[in-house]
C-alpha cells in the first residue's frame, strides 16, 4: 500500500524498515497559536517607581465568554525585592490605565480586560497569594504559567511589590482561550 498526499501532487509517505510512517511535526505554544490564529494574545506592561506595598500591575478578565490564560509574568526590579503574585476578584479603584498590546500586529482586536498600575483598593492578594518570593536586582525574573493560570469572568491577577525597589518593569502575558 502506498500513502499519497491529499494535494494531488503525487508525494508519497516514507516508512522505515519497521513499517513506521515517517512524519514531521511543527509545534507551537498556545500564546503563539492564539496570536496567529485567533489574534487574541496580549501583553500588559508598565514601568514605574511604585514604592513599597503597591500593586505594580493588575489585570482583570472582562470577557463573559472566554478565559484569560496567563502565560507568563515578568518582573525586572532595580533592586532585590520581595513580591507577591495573587489572584482574586475585585474592583478597580484609581491607578493608571494600562492598555494590552495585541501581539498580532495586523489585528484590530483589543483585550477584553481592565488593567491598571499603581492602583489602590484593588489588591488581588486579598484573594489568594499564588507566589510569595524574593527576586534579585537588575534581572529579568519570570514565572512561566504556560497558560495554566486561567482567569474566568471578573477574575484578576496582580503583582504586588512588597519592598521599595525603585524604578521597575512588570509584564503580564496572556491569551484568550475560547
Amino acid at each position: 500500500m502506498i500513502i499519497e498526499d491529499g494535494t494531488g501532487k503525487g508525494y508519497k509517505a516514507r516508512v522505515d524498515d519497521e513499517n513506521r510512517l515517517r512524519a514531521y511535526a511543527i509545534t507551537e505554544g498556545h500564546f503563539t497559536h492564539s496570536s496567529e490564529n485567533e489574534e487574541n494574545s496580549y501583553i500588559w506592561t508598565a514601568t514605574a517607581d511604585w514604592g513599597a506595598d503597591k500593586n505594580a500591575l493588575w489585570v482583570r478578565n472582562d470577557s463573559t465568554t472566554s478565559f484569560l490564560a496567563i502565560e507568563k509574568i515578568i518582573v525586572s526590579p532595580a533592586a532585590a525585592c520581595q513580591i507577591e503574585i495573587g489572584v482574586g476578584t475585585g474592583n478597580t479603584v484609581g491607578g493608571t490605565t494600562v492598555t494590552g498590546t495585541n501581539m498580532n500586529r495586523g489585528s484590530g482586536n483589543v483585550a477584553e480586560a481592565t488593567a491598571r498600575h499603581t492602583n489602590t483598593n484593588c489588591d488581588a492578594m486579598a484573594g489568594l497569594t499564588v507566589i510569595h518570593t524574593f527576586w534579585g536586582a537588575v534581572s529579568q525574573n519570570e514565572v512561566d504559567f504556560d497558560g495554566a493560570l486561567l482567569l474566568g469572568y471578573n477574575r484578576e491577577v496582580g503583582i504586588g511589590l512588597i519592598t521599595d525597589v525603585g524604578s521597575s518593569t512588570v509584564t503580564i502575558m496572556g491569551y484568550y482561550h475560547i
